[in-house]
């Protein structure tokens, strides 16, 4: 329902920079997800936009008003928080219906916007109830019921499923999509999950110590990522150490349990010294001629992977492989070809072109 600009953001608490030059834009009814590790900054950038966090320096504009100095209830923003924020004593019916009597919305439409977000949610049956009698994932279906029930031009989500059980989890990310895009609403979705960042955000931002690295569709960093924290915050990984060596116009990646041809040309500066090598257990596969040997760590029929441990020895590296749901179990040798890497120079964090 509306575009979000923010133009060189950032906020500091006395002498810590939480966040630092922050520009970005996003699209009228686009979902963006925000991910990083604890403390990249996430929360307060949500908080920034909301206008519960005052800016150090820089604007930021809903609708193409700059709403920098606006009180957060100026702002026609709803926030729902990962631990929900419910009044206790009112009953769910009436802690949705609450921003709409702030509003001054006539009864009659109060009880048709209640019943409507009930019924998508599927809640119908917790109306009555008060905020104690509610388990944490009930809570947090009314916490987003209440954010939505306004038709809000943002919407800001602050790890909005963390607290679900699995099964619930991912019935509420099918709902919360459609739920979004029914409306429109301009979306920003903090998340540590990968999964809720790769499934459901048009694009997403990555945060790192308060500074932007990257910003792109999912796959588009899950393929690509710009840094290694890129590339852990979209997705499954193993990470092992491999020493270059040159060999002509290529290089090899020397590693104690196998060589990998590469020809990335940054390479050259990185020749006798040790890169980063990352594999998504896609990228890897058990085949019987691979020159790569192992024993299997662990077998996990949920994910769909296991977990083998190159070589011989203690102090194993270990990689994490997909199956294709064959059934493998601990112990099994198994040897492995690589399909695909991508490479970090260890200092900087940074991938090698």
């Amino acid at each position: 329902m509306a575009t979000v600009a923010l133009e060189h953001v950032s906020v500091r608490h006395d002498a810590v920079l939480l966040l630092d030059d922050v520009n970005l834009v996003v699209g009228d009814g686009e979902m963006i997800g925000v991910v990083g590790a604890s403390g990249a900054g996430k929360t307060t950038l949500l908080r920034a936009i909301a206008g519960v966090e005052a800016l150090a320096s820089g604007a930021i504009s809903i609708g193409g008003v700059d709403v920098s100095d606006a009180a957060p209830a100026e702002r026609n923003v709803s926030m729902v928080f990962q631990t929900p924020q419910l009044i206790p004593h009112r009953d769910v019916r009436r802690n949705i219906a609450f921003p709409l009597e702030l509003r001054h919305h006539p009864e009659d439409d109060i009880a048709t916007r209640v019943a409507a977000e009930t019924r998508a949610l599927h809640i119908e049956a917790l109306l009555a109830r008060p905020p104690r009698d509610l388990s944490a994932g009930e809570a947090q279906l009314v916490q987003i019921a209440r954010a939505l029930v306004h038709v809000p031009s943002v919407l800001l989500l602050d790890e909005p499923l963390a607290r679900l059980d699995a099964p619930l989890s991912q019935h509420m990310r099918r709902d919360l999509r459609s739920l979004q895009q029914g409306y429109g609403v301009t979306t920003f979705l903090a998340t540590n999950d990968p999964v809720e960042a790769m499934s459901l955000a048009d694009r997403l931002v990555v945060l790192d110590g308060g500074h932007v690295v990257q910003v792109g569709a999912p796959m588009e960093i899950y393929e690509r990522p710009a840094t290694l924290m890129a590339a852990a915050c979209t997705g499954r990984l193993s990470t092992v150490s491999a020493l270059v060596e040159r060999d002509g116009d290529g290089f090899w990646l020397v590693h104690p349990s196998f060589r990998q041809r590469a020809w990335r040309p940054s390479l050259a500066e990185h020749v006798g010294a040790a890169v980063l090598v990352v594999m998504r257990p896609t990228w890897l596969r058990v085949a019987a001629d691979g020159p790569v040997h192992g024993t299997i760590a662990a077998a996990s029929p949920v994910t769909g992977t296991i977990t083998v441990a190159l070589g011989n020895g203690p102090g194993l590296d270990e990689v994490e492989v997909a199956t294709g749901g064959r059934v493998y179990r601990r112990g099994e040798e198994v040897s492995l070809r690589i399909e695909e890497v991508i490479l970090f120079d260890p200092r900087t964090g940074g991938r090698l072109a």
